[in-house]
């Protein structure tokens, strides 16, 4: 016989059946008093086999492990018997707690066993159940070998990470995978509380997640500021390539590509200050040290929560973008562009007001008109009047045909034409560059938009200009996308102001018929700038009215031919025309330039009339008529375009529609020579004299 001590007190199991799941800071006091004893018995060589609720009793606030019987029993069968009892297939111990190797009546178990089932009672401690329960002992064996447990956390999700890490680690299938002694799982679980107190870790302070101690080295490395801002700014810049690109593809506002920097710039110190928590962390799972517990916003400083910070602020961007330009084509609130707020109907007729000028410079007024005029005209949303186009109603007006059209005149043309919009503006001195303005008002003068933008000198205004007209554009309705399409105007005219000048006064002189003054004014434009293809161009369109410069016409007509490329879309689309038209003689070639000009600008004039022409010469009357038919009704403010259809519908033999058109015409434009003057060769086409 032999003699046991008496214990006084109550079996865990007792507990547990009364009380069911324990708190966390008594659970990992019982389970280091329980891994004490164990490490106590492995170090003498013995494995215990059955450690359970059962077998652990509490006397007097402490726990103590029981019933070595198991143990006994084998380590007095000795050698091939203990050898025998397993490889009969007898599984030694309660199928509850029972390691796999025990399930499978492995010969080879070790003490690592009593680590598997240690981790299976403080499961229960944690839980209320082991980590297998419910079914026959066979599948709970099954179980403990083939499935994996839920993680502690799922049934009581208050166990701190760290608890739960140790308990579950003590769990893994394999033996290598666990805790190797009592001794190290000891160590772990005293991690976990505070030598102060003895118990888990107040609120102050953070456990040591000693799982996983290697990995968390690797990241401690990996948490140094270099490494952290190096591979931030690689990810920075990931994202600022795809938000550019996507802010380019869908025309998205600038201050798209502003915010994400914004937000990149916020994010810079979060994940710093992120990588240095992390760090301590670390850190602390290989040393072995305690950090202090984040109080306030510092709690939130995990990977986790910064990465999902740094998708929810971006997720908010692309709502903000997106509710942007859903307000912008619905016509709803500051967005709102003025053709869905009705203010403007697609490709509408606007008149170019010239500019003010409050500069010391005379001349600067009509270049900025001109450039703008030029940046306005590569727009497929807005026609620009062709100043030349609005003599007629000067004439009307009993204003010379060289009267300057400034927003009172604009807007007054724009009354009596039915006109909806007129762009008037002006230059002012701002330190040592300007400040250039631009609003747009209805024939009333309500103010429809105001834009502005600003030079830091003369070498800045076509900068300047362009940066003003992309504005108006996108305030209208154009898309950024196209808008950031368009070449900027140094690329399109010319970098010297001087020759802008030059040009600017060279159209003024040819709206007023002075032919001869604008060819000397754009010859000077050349000698500043002899690549100023826009120039050349219009030597030649001016020089080829006059059959004696048919010559110089061609040399000026082929040299911006040459140059085509330094031109806008819409420039480069007559450039080819005419050079086709006057110097090759492939009208063909000439047609198709100006289709070309027309699937994007259908309303534009000049490619309309020039298109008649050459029909024409072609034998065409058909097609005539209808482009100037076509041409008429997109732009009813040219008296000629009216002779123009009648004189095609009398080549057809139509002189029924001929009537009409010239009655539509007097009653457009009363008292008009022209009328007479076609009534005169239409009478003649029927033989009325």
């Amino acid at each position: 016989y032999y003699v046991m001590p008496y214990i006084e007190g109550e079996s865990l199991r007792a507990k547990l059946a009364r009380e069911g799941e324990q708190p966390i800071d008594e659970t990992i006091q019982i389970l280091q008093e329980i891994a004490d004893a164990l490490a106590y018995a492995h170090e003498s060589g013995v494995v215990h086999r059955d450690i359970k609720p059962d077998n652990v009793m509490l006397s007097r606030n402490h726990a103590m492990v029981t019933d070595f019987g198991v143990a006994k029993a084998v380590s007095a069968s000795g050698g091939e018997t203990r050898s025998a009892l397993t490889s009969l297939g007898i599984a030694l111990g309660t199928p509850a707690y029972m390691s796999p190797e025990q399930a499978a009546a492995d010969p080879h178990v070790d003490h690592r066993a009593d680590i598997y089932s240690l981790g299976a009672l403080a499961y229960e401690m944690l839980t209320g159940s082991p980590p297998f329960g419910g079914g026959t002992p066979q599948q709970i064996l099954a179980a403990h070998i083939s499935r994996e447990p839920d993680p502690v956390t799922v049934h009581r999700d208050t166990i701190p990470q760290g608890v739960a890490d140790v308990i579950m680690r003590c769990l893994k299938k394999r033996a290598a995978d666990r805790w190797q002694s009592a001794e190290e799982l000891r160590a772990q679980l005293r991690a976990l509380t505070t030598p102060q107190s003895g118990g888990v870790t107040p609120v102050g302070t953070q456990p040591v997640e000693a799982v996983a101690a290697r990995s968390a080295g690797l990241m401690g490395a990996f948490h140094t500021p270099a490494r952290v801002a190096a591979a931030f700014g690689a990810a920075a810049a990931v994202t600022l390539v795809l938000v550019y690109a996507l802010m380019i593809a869908l025309g998205l506002p600038d201050w798209v590509f502003v915010g994400a920097i914004a937000l990149l710039a916020l994010g810079l110190p979060i994940v710093l200050v992120t990588g240095r928590q992390e760090k301590q962390r670390a850190v602390a799972a290989t040393t072995g040290l305690r950090v202090t517990t984040p109080m306030g916003l510092e709690k939130h400083l995990t990977w986790r929560k910064a990465i999902a910070g740094g998708v929810l602020a971006f997720t908010g961007l692309v709502v903000v973008s997106g509710g942007y330009m859903a307000m912008r084509s619905m016509g709803i609130g500051p967005a709102a562009t003025l053709m869905s707020t009705g203010a403007l109907g697609r490709r509408e007729l606007i008149i170019l007001a010239a500019f003010e000028n409050r500069t010391a410079d005379s001349t600067l007024g009509s270049t900025v008109t001109e450039l703008l005029r030029i940046s306005l005209s590569a727009s497929p949303v807005i026609r620009i009047a062709d100043p030349a186009r609005l003599t007629e109603s000067l004439a009307r007006m009993q204003l010379p045909p060289d009267a300057r059209i400034d927003e009172v005149v604009a807007r007054e043309i724009a009354e009596r034409e039915s006109i909806k919009a007129v762009i008037a503006g002006g230059v002012v001195p701002l330190g040592d560059g300007y400040l250039v303005s631009a609003r747009m008002v209805s024939a009333t003068g309500d103010v429809l938009t105001a834009q502005q933008a600003s030079a830091t000198d003369a070498g800045e205004l076509v900068a300047a200009v362009d940066d003003l007209s992309g504005k108006l554009r996108e305030r209208i309705v154009e898309s950024l996308r196209t808008i950031r399409r368009t070449l900027p105007l140094e690329l399109v005219t010319t970098g010297s102001l001087r020759a802008l000048r030059l040009y600017a006064q060279a159209t003024q002189a040819e709206v007023t018929g002075d032919d001869d003054r604008a060819v000397a004014l754009l010859e000077e434009a050349i000698v500043e700038d002899s690549l100023f293809a826009m120039a050349h161009r219009k030597i030649g369109t001016i020089l080829w009215r006059d059959f004696e410069q048919s010559g110089r016409a061609r040399e000026a007509a082929t040299r911006a031919y040459e140059l085509r490329d330094r031109l806008t879309e819409l420039e480069r689309g007559y450039t080819i025309a005419h050079y086709h038209t006057d110097v090759t003689g492939r009208r063909e070639e000439a047609l198709a330039a100006y289709r070309t000009i027309l699937e994007r600008y259908p309303e534009d004039h000049r490619a309309l009339n020039n298109s008649v022409v050459l029909y024409w010469q072609l034998g065409d009357d058909e097609r005539a008529r209808d482009f100037y038919q076509q041409a008429l009704d997109f732009d009813s403010t040219w008296s000629r375009g009216f002779t123009n259809l009648a004189w095609e519908h009398k080549n057809l033999g139509d002189f029924d529609l001929a009537r009409q058109t010239l009655a539509a015409m007097e009653e457009r434009f009363p008292g008009n020579p022209r009328i007479e003057n076609a009534r005169g060769w239409l009478a003649m086409a029927q033989r009325d004299y």
